[in-house]
């Protein structure tokens, strides 16, 4: 059976799984930036029981093979800046075997209306330029870009 449900205390070994997969494949993308390792458990204990964010995982048959990591978040008070509230997708993993069957976008579908129990008004995330499957998917979900971050090795 297939669902999408949000995590609990249980589920933080197969998160933390998914985040050694997630930063081995980052790594590859952008090593002058990530490398491999674990994500901090005592960050994803906090995620969970927090308010304000939620770690939505996809379970198929028992297993957790795929979740996204929401926050929401106020716009700064600066006096250019459209005051709302918006959700932050920081992190979305789908393992490789489970890739290119609909996970991701059932992910993204719910952290949609996730975003909107939040009161939130938009949906903000971050992806490296050169992961282009994931930019293919976010535009195909209606995403469109709002800046490029840049850098310069020295």
């Amino acid at each position: 059976m297939k669902m999408i449900r949000k995590a609990t205390h249980n589920d933080i070994p197969a998160i933390a799984e998914l985040y050694r997969e997630q930063f081995r494949e980052m790594s590859k993308l952008i090593p002058d930036f990530i490398k491999e390792g674990d994500q901090s458990i005592e960050f994803l204990e906090k995620t969970i029981s927090n308010d304000d964010s939620d770690i939505l995982v996809y379970e198929n048959d028992g297993i957790v093979v795929g979740f996204i990591l929401l926050q929401a978040k106020e716009r700064p008070d600066f006096d250019f800046m459209i005051p709302g509230k918006y959700c932050y997708i920081m992190d979305i993993i789908v393992t490789e075997s489970h890739r290119n069957k609909g996970f991701a976008t059932a992910l993204m579908n719910s952290a949609k209306d996730w975003a909107k129990e939040q009161n939130c008004n938009l949906i903000n995330l971050d992806v490296l330029v050169n992961n282009h499957g994931a930019i293919k998917l976010y535009e195909k979900l209606g995403f469109i870009p709002k800046a490029q971050e840049m850098y310069c090795k020295l």
